[in-house]
């Protein structure tokens, strides 16, 4: 150490207070106090050798005789014991100078004196500049010991942030790419760091090693820590899904707890310090885990660590002996809880109630497992469970209608078709889709469990066989086809008169457009229905109207354009023409809408466009019709009809974007949604029994195809039925006679290529066509027409938390239906100054239970940390987390009063 140095630091001491003390007990510096010469910022400066002088006069000179004179008392001797210390008090006031190496280093840093001998202890590290930099950086203000480490355990791993948390999650990181090495902490060993690092694992988790042989003591490691960590987190989730810790599955589990003390423990005068954990640790360790698992920077490192610990300990051999879905409703901590847990649903789901099953899934969906994307989990399991959530439903429904699809008209059958029956399609739909995703991740595990074969055989057996039959006597007692007309139910080749210009005669709207998607099925268009009505600013309504026969694109596409007539042309096949124009090709359309102040334009242009072109299009434009094609494009095709479903998915997001991209950029505020007919699907192949007894093709026939033939002089058998398209299209006079027959039920033809993807004939689904009518809301209609969120409230009035894991139930108020949409929370205590001190726990309340009793729904929240204050105002938060503020904030009472060390409240 130079003499500037010295000077320097001298000097700095003197900024403090006019009178510093130099202790130089190792007499390394009497040559320099000699020549010693200090500018301080007193008018006068004085040196003076205490060990050569009486400390009384020194003591008089000081304070009596000389008081605005800086003076540096140097000494090479320890001072006194304070009661024979003449200077004790003025030590007390006075700064103290060393001039030591650990002293420089403080000076350095800016810490006092005090923690020399832990810079002695850890001088090693302060050999390198880069490394004290590198800690000056990090180092805590007024930073204390265990800051210092933490800083100095943070510098030498090269971590910005020196909190313990941040730390050990970063070398749990570091362990997941290579889980056997012994060499992580080797750094920490170079500096003689380890000790401390061990030392703040016990005090903030609770880890000790506990070895049965004194003579071969076992040394604590990161896998071994790791190890209890996530069995600890794992075994209070399955106390808090409610598994009794008499069951043999938790038994299992305690060998490798982090450990708490036994009643043995406790009688023969044992202190949680000595065994390591207590109930606050606990609640620490559990706290840990859940946010090293959830952080988005080290959440791929947990799987790692998690899948690995699931392998090595046989987790799966552990979770598998619970059956009860319940028990793991909370587990997390393994990937398997949700493998089991599916398991579990899958062989349960006729016994499971409807609300209680779509609570677990909808808290499911929200977990880590359903949400993490790795190359190691071989099914992502929120398919799963939507498949699960659907299939229930499907069965529920069927329980509903045991007795089968009795109905006293058709009227009557069409209208439940349009209520109600068409959730049948939805479920099988979503079933199908989700099961689909399931199996091209390689699973097989709702094939295995026979849940698809079930499902299947319910929809093509049960289902569509039944609604066909009771559809088919009403279509033949009431002779539907000879007047095609239900009452109460608008016609398809009404659509442009009864939709269109309805909102011209009744509103001030100038500009109506239209989506006309191919093969839009009721059902289909119920879903985008639904996601239309979650935005704030849309308001969408749904109704259907009965379509053309056959139900084919041509003609119902014919139908859905403006015209005062439309015909039908018989050559060497079919064309339709609306007042002697072709409706054939997009051109065609168009032309046809110029004469109504209209045009006809691509979904995909209308995207493609860019603000200004889309404005500059629709300029002059009254109607604007957008045609859409996904789904018919898809399942009309044999190489791809399979992917009927996923196409329906891409054609509900294409569409909601359409309508967001109409009132956004093209200044729509009226847009109706339509479609030219629905379908009839299958997952499985089609067999002899699908198709109706038509070998060949009947002279006549001018077109053929899967679901429908169209032609002259046709044949009449009892195995399907036959019309003409001038009554069911409302052809006038001037078209040429075409008539038409369609398989009864849902069957094919057999002399066209078998496939699972049909449409034309006149089941419900192929002739119940969606209408959306979708309304911009202004801004003061947003509140008040809208769908709102459901409201969700704490159930007690007085909300009171008297232990460290407290379950705390809610009302959501209001059902998920109509009027309200789903409300997705997250949830957590804060104390005054707003810190976390729980857990946060993400819940969504989307029940559609008309009772309340079956709206309940409860969290559980594990307080972090110690020194509770029942006199202090906590808070329990509950932030939307779509909307990114708090819905409701509750004070809370925390009384951890009977609480001890010892608590077993885990």
């Amino acid at each position: 150490m130079n003499n500037d140095q010295i000077i320097s630091g001298l000097l700095a001491k003197f900024k403090k207070n006019r009178i510093v003390f130099w202790q130089d007990t190792d007499c390394e510096f009497n040559e320099l106090i000699e020549n010693l010469a200090l500018e301080t910022p007193y008018t006068d400066t004085q040196v003076i050798s205490l060990d050569a002088l009486s400390h009384l006069e020194v003591k008089h000179r000081i304070e009596l005789l000389e008081p605005e004179t800086a003076f540096l008392l140097y000494s090479n001797r320890q001072p006194n014991e304070p009661t024979r210390d003449w200077l004790y008090d003025i030590r007390l006031y006075a700064q103290q100078f060393y001039a030591d190496n650990s002293s420089m280093i403080l000076n350095d840093i800016g810490m006092n004196m005090e923690f020399r001998p832990v810079i002695s202890k850890y001088k090693t590290f302060f050999a390198n500049k880069q490394r004290v930099t590198r800690l000056k950086k990090i180092l805590p203000p007024s930073a204390g010991e265990q800051e210092l480490e933490l800083a100095l355990i943070a510098a030498v791993l090269k971590i910005d942030t020196p909190t313990f948390s941040n730390i050990l999650q970063t070398l749990l990181a570091q362990l997941a790419d290579n889980f056997g090495s012994q060499e992580l902490l080797a750094e920490l060993n170079k500096f003689n760091l380890t000790d401390a690092f061990w030392s703040f694992v016990y005090h903030e988790l609770g880890y000790i090693i506990e070895s049965n042989d004194e003579d071969s003591p076992k040394e604590p490691s990161l896998q071994d820590l790791t190890v209890k960590l996530l069995f600890t987190e794992c075994y209070q989730s399955l106390i808090n899904s409610g598994c009794a810790k008499t069951d043999d599955v938790i038994s299992r589990f305690t060998s490798h707890l982090l450990p708490m003390p036994t009643l043995e423990q406790i009688e023969a005068g044992y202190t949680a310090e000595r065994v390591g954990m207590n109930s606050a640790r606990r609640a620490h360790v559990v706290n840990f885990v859940i946010q090293y698992r959830e952080s988005r920077t080290y959440q791929n490192s947990y799987n790692k660590l998690a899948h690995q610990i699931e392998i090595d300990y046989e987790i799966a051999d552990k979770l598998k002996q619970i059956q009860d879905p319940k028990k793991l409703h909370l587990v997390e901590t393994f990937e398997f809880a949700d493998k089991q847990l599916s398991i579990s649903l899958i062989k349960q789901i006729s016994i499971l109630d409807s609300e209680d099953l779509n609570n677990l899934i909808s808290h499911r969906l929200k977990t880590h497992w359903c949400q993490t994307n790795l190359s190691n989990v071989d099914t992502k399991y929120g398919n799963v469970y939507l498949a699960i959530k659907a299939a229930k439903q499907f069965y529920s429904l069927k329980e509903k209608h045991i007795d089968g699809f009795n109905y006293e008209s058709a009227k009557n059958l069409y209208k439940a078709y349009e209520n109600e029956l068409f959730l049948f399609d939805m479920a099988y739909r979503n079933f199908c889709e989700n099961a689909n995703k399931i199996a091209h991740q390689g699973s097989d595990i709702l094939k295995t469990l026979g849940l698809v074969d079930d499902i299947e055989k319910l929809y093509v057996n049960w289902y569509l066989h039944d609604l066909a039959i009771a559809w088919g006597k009403l279509v033949d007692s009431e002779k539907l086809l000879d007047h095609w007309k239900i009452n109460g139910v608008f016609n398809q080749y009404d659509f442009y008169n009864n939709e269109v210009e309805r909102i011209f005669q009744t509103t001030q709207i100038k500009r109506v457009f239209v989506i006309i998607s191919d093969a839009l099925r009721y059902e289909v268009a119920h879903d985008i229905h639904e996601q239309i009505n979650k935005e704030k600013r849309f308001k969408s309504t749904i109704k259907s109207q009965l379509g053309v026969v056959p139900s084919y694109t041509q003609l119902g596409m014919a139908a859905l354009l403006p015209h005062q007539e439309l015909t039908a042309h018989i050559g060497k096949d079919i064309k339709y023409k609306a007042d002697g124009l072709s409706v054939h090709g997009l051109e065609n359309r168009n032309a046809i809408l110029e004469k109504y102040q209209g045009i006809a334009v691509k979904a995909s242009d209308v995207i493609e466009w860019t603000n200004e072109q889309g404005r500059k299009a629709v300029a002059d434009a009254k109607v604007v019709y957008i045609y859409h094609d996904q789904i018919d494009m898809t399942g009309d095709k044999a190489g791809s009809e399979h992917k009927t479903f996923d196409a329906c998915a891409t054609t509900i997001e294409e569409i909601r974007l359409l309508v967001e991209r109409i009132i956004n950029k093209l200044n729509g505020n009226r847009i109706l949604i339509t479609a030219d007919h629905g379908f009839l699907f299958k997952s499985s192949d089609v067999t002899e029994s699908d198709k109706t007894a038509l070998s060949v093709k009947p002279v006549g026939t001018i077109e053929a195809k899967k679901r429908y033939l169209i032609g002259q002089e046709l044949p009449e058998n009892i195995f399907y039925w036959k019309g003409n398209i001038s009554t069911t299209a409302n052809l006038s006079s001037n078209s040429d006679n075409a008539e038409f027959i369609v398989p009864r039920g849902s069957n094919r033809f057999n002399f066209v290529g078998g496939a699972r993807f049909i449409h034309g004939g006149i089941m419900p689904q192929e002739i119940c066509v969606p209408v959306l009518r979708i309304n911009h809301l202004k801004t003061d209609k947003q509140k008040t027409t809208a769908k709102q969120k459901v409201g969700v409230v704490p159930l007690s009035s007085n909300l009171r938390l008297v232990t460290l894991s407290e379950k705390i139930e809610f009302l959501q108020t209001n059902p998920v239906g109509e009027q309200y949409k789903e409300r997705n929370l997250q949830i957590w205590i804060e104390d005054p100054q707003k810190n976390v001190v729980s857990n946060k726990t993400q819940i969504m309340f989307d029940s559609t239970a008309a009772s309340s009793d079956e709206r309940k729904r409860n969290i559980i929240l594990t307080l972090n940390g110690t020194g509770f204050d029942r006199t202090l105002p906590y808070k329990l938060v509950m932030w939307d987390t779509e909307q990114a503020e708090p819905l409701a904030i509750h004070s809370v009472t925390i009384d951890l009063a009977i609480q001890d060390d010892f608590d077993d409240l885990f």
